[in-house]
């Protein structure tokens, strides 16, 4: 599934990718958000099934097209991405592991992202993006969370908790707010070589990062707001962990 929002040609190189699979995906679906470019055009070029939503806001579209979906598991990504032929695969014998782990019910999958730049830019960059989102969202959720970018989550699980998630936020991060939803049996997988190569606008201009800072935080605010820091990781067994981390530090 991939919201998109006047991606025309970014979306083509996507779609492509996808056409490339060595085990295709079950379904294509591109949810237009509004666009007043030719991305609905391009995607049904590309036999992907185009489903409106214009209500502007990525969390309306990422909910509309998860509804949209039929598979047993949901794949999201960006229109700006490009996935290696061998992604569908791997995620299959992911999640075949994922079903034999022993702890908590694993609901969601998420990989990472590497910008693509010259040089060594782009990884040193995603390095620390990634990194910095997965240590910090980590310790506010009990657990690893999705990344919009590169995950999937099971269609069950969204079935049971779609109608409890507030998405008419549009400030908040989609992704991080959907993995608020995951409760304390459940978990998020975190494959971190599963990575798709993403263009590097999301590093352009200080007012991007800042503005991606701030509805970051605000994300998490909204989310503490219906159930403290402590209370979350209590529930979860993580507060002694968390409580240790910081007299170490």
């Amino acid at each position: 599934m991939i919201p998109c929002l006047n991606d025309g040609d970014l979306l083509a190189h996507c779609l492509t990718s996808l056409q490339n699979q060595i085990v295709p995906a079950e379904e294509v679906i591109v949810v237009d958000n509004g666009s007043v470019d030719d991305s609905a055009d391009i995607a049904e070029r590309y036999g992907a099934r185009v489903v409106s939503e214009p209500r502007r806001g990525i969390t309306w579209a990422m909910q509309t097209g998860f509804r949209a979906a039929t598979g047993d598991v949901l794949f999201r990504i960006d229109a700006d991405v490009v996935v290696p032929e061998d992604t569908i695969i791997r995620l299959h014998q992911i999640w075949d592991r994922a079903d034999e782990y022993t702890g908590n019910s694993v609901v969601g999958l998420s990989g990472g992202a590497e910008f693509v730049t010259p040089g060594s830019y782009g990884r040193i960059m995603s390095s620390l993006y990634m990194g910095a989102y997965w240590t910090t969202t980590r310790w506010a959720l009990g657990h690893y969370p999705l990344f919009g970018t590169n995950c999937c989550i099971r269609s069950s699980w969204w079935k049971e908790i779609d109608e409890s998630v507030d998405f008419s936020d549009t400030l908040v991060h989609e992704d991080l707010h959907l993995s608020f939803a995951v409760r304390p049996e459940e978990t998020i997988w975190l494959q971190k070589d599963l990575v798709l190569p993403t263009d590097p606008r999301p590093l352009k201009g200080t007012r991007q990062m800042l503005c991606r800072f701030y509805r970051g935080f605000h994300t998490i605010w909204v989310n503490w707001k219906e159930q403290l820091p402590q209370e979350r990781l209590s529930a979860r067994g993580k507060l002694p962990d968390f409580i240790d981390t910081l007299v170490q530090r």
